[in-house]
């Protein structure tokens, strides 16, 4: 495998659809990492339990990571005990409070001595029942500026901004990779890969003292997140081929390429991707 998407809703265990995106995986030489769990607002994926079992089953294209539910309470021994399981980072959406409330920080603690990354859902979410329900302020609890004090307070903690706030929050999101070391960003999702560029991308990431940054060192703080799912492969591909077209066009280095495509993310998860 050459590649590595961060970003893939494990969202059905139909044994054809997983041979399907498990092959759709392998043509594209990808190991994709599949995060699953329960309250996504108004619906479930599957059970994150669930997830690792289905990864082992497909274990040279698929990993997964494990939803944490942050809710009205969150259980830093729960990082813990995915973590034996052999989860390779975390997915965190729809949280009761903000995602830098008092209550979820010795959960990120935790995932900080696990060594594992988190990956954050920012930006636009659309209305649910569970709006309704529990009345949560969700893009108030899902704004980018929530991550500023996880990633000051936990600087050894890898941190990804799913989205890069979506159109919404990306002027802010992009700011802040750019400010903190450990803070990266996914295009993820149609409508930001799609809708995305060139001279959006680099205005965004550009230094703010020149027009073009020559280094293209603010690039490296983006990964390759396709917001595929199982029911959705060709994701997959559209993705990836979205985020080439995109870094190509605009001139960035084969080897950040590389490193945006699944090399940044494979170090921290101790994975060889082939060259």
């Amino acid at each position: 495998m050459k590649y590595l998407d961060m970003h893939v809703h494990c969202n059905s265990n139909d044994k054809n659809l997983l041979d399907t995106l498990a092959k759709t995986a392998r043509e594209s030489e990808t190991i994709l990492a599949l995060s699953g769990g329960l309250r996504y607002g108004g619906h479930d994926f599957l059970p994150n339990e669930e997830v690792v079992e289905i990864c082992k089953r497909y274990p040279d294209c698929f990993i997964p990571l494990a939803k944490l539910d942050l809710w009205e309470t969150a259980d830093p021994d729960e990082v813990y005990r995915y973590a034996e399981m052999g989860v390779r980072g975390f997915k965190c959406i729809y949280p009761y409070y903000e995602y830098d409330h008092d209550i979820y920080m010795p959960v990120y603690e935790a995932a900080e001595k696990c060594g594992l990354p988190l990956l954050f859902h920012t930006g636009n979410y659309r209305p649910n029942e569970m709006d309704v329900r529990c009345h949560v302020p969700a893009l108030k609890n899902m704004h980018p500026i929530n991550l500023d004090r996880i990633a000051r307070s936990f600087q050894k903690l890898n941190i990804i901004m799913a989205h890069l706030g979506t159109r919404i929050y990306q002027d802010e999101a992009a700011q802040y990779i750019k400010m903190h070391a450990n803070l990266y960003a996914d295009l993820g999702g149609c409508g930001q890969w799609k809708r995305m560029q060139p001279e959006t991308l680099n205005a965004l990431l550009s230094q703010s003292i020149a027009v073009v940054d020559p280094t293209f060192a603010n690039y490296r703080k983006l990964v390759l997140g396709s917001d595929a799912y199982v029911t959705h492969p060709w994701i997959v591909t559209d993705g990836q081929k979205y985020y080439r077209a995109l870094l190509d066009r605009i001139g960035v280095p084969e080897n950040i390429i590389r490193e945006v495509l699944g090399g940044t993310v494979a170090k921290w998860m101790g994975i060889e991707l082939e060259a």
